[in-house]
């Protein structure tokens, strides 16, 4: 065998058995679940739906995209969305988060809403992206305080303070809201702006204000009235890099209640190993292997050559005799 080819394939070797050491965290819908949803009518005519989506596996998802179908009760499909990110950004394990999906008229089957005469049935959803990663959000951003309640146009609002209990400086901190009726489903959701300060050093508050989209409670019939709520704060930095926190149980805070205080989930005790890092390991290994491996290959035809060269001298030294 020429020595170019023994090295291919001890190249080869090496590379696959890197390959097989090196875990797939790439996407990973079937870790993504709608676990409840319900759908209005808003004041531009497009049929929305509101709902939430938890990640059951056991990696942190960077960011989730979902479109729905909507099918009236003969089984028709009526509508089709856009894709629709949820409003999550590293979506940790059993964490759940927020989405508005919007159903133009455009999208319908019929160009306008006039299917809903036939009774909404159901809505599909597909899982278009949920892509597995080692980052997750900085997690040292609580909740201190929150409190619910409509006002006198209607609009439910739930206003509190978050405070950075930990030892880093967040940037652009959001608060996400999710609101429930009576039954624990989905019927509205909304958003803050950036709060102020924008970046909140550790010990800082921040005040906060997120409403219920599109429902006006004075209007609406009572399965569609917000009785609890749940929120998730969102931060864009610092991003941090390992193994994520463990995220505590948590329950919806009933409507008018005060919120006992919350913290965001934190870190143990471990030092996590990221998973960059076991890469970085494996690829030295593999790459240290090759090295030895064409070490003693050049080692092996060295000394054939040494051995050729022996027994050319002894058969020139017999021909002379």
């Amino acid at each position: 065998m020429r020595k170019g080819t023994q090295y291919f394939f001890v190249l080869l070797a090496l590379a696959s058995l890197g390959l097989v050491l090196v875990p797939n965290v790439s996407s990973q819908p079937e870790n993504i679940k709608v676990v409840s949803y319900s759908y209005y009518v808003d004041n531009l005519g497009y049929f929305d739906v509101v709902g939430e989506v938890q990640n059951v596996g056991s990696n942190t998802i960077e960011s989730v995209i979902l479109s729905g179908t909507v099918y009236t009760s003969d089984g028709t499909a009526q509508a089709y969305s856009y894709p629709t990110n949820a409003w999550v950004k590293y979506l940790l394990p059993q964490q759940k988060a927020p989405f508005y999906m919007e159903f133009p008229p455009q999208t319908s089957v019929t160009g306008d809403l006039s299917w809903m005469s036939l009774g909404v049935d159901h809505v599909d959803f597909v899982i278009n992206e949920a892509n597995a990663t080692s980052s997750y959000q900085y997690p040292d951003l609580a909740i201190v305080s929150s409190s619910g309640g409509v006002d006198a146009e209607g609009t439910y609002w739930v206003t509190g303070t978050v405070k950075n209990t930990g030892s880093q400086t967040a940037t652009n901190v959001r608060v996400i809201g999710t609101f429930y009726n009576a039954s624990g489903t989905v019927v509205a959701v909304g958003y803050t702006n950036t709060l102020t300060p924008s970046y909140l050093s550790p010990s800082d508050i921040a005040s906060f204000k997120v409403g219920a989209f599109d429902l006006n409670q004075t209007l609406i019939p009572s399965i569609l009235k917000v009785s609890s709520y749940s929120l998730l704060i969102q931060a864009e930095g610092p991003v941090l890099s390992g193994v994520a926190p463990t995220l505590p149980p948590s329950t919806p805070t009933p409507s008018g209640g005060n919120s006992s205080p919350t913290q965001s989930p934190g870190s143990d005790n471990r030092v996590p190993i990221a998973p960059e890092t076991q890469y970085v390991a494996v690829i030295v290994i593999v790459l240290i292997g090759l090295a030895v491996a064409i070490l003693l290959l050049r080692r092996r035809s060295s000394r054939a050559k040494v051995q050729t060269i022996k027994s050319r001298k002894s058969q020139t030294r017999k021909k002379h005799k």
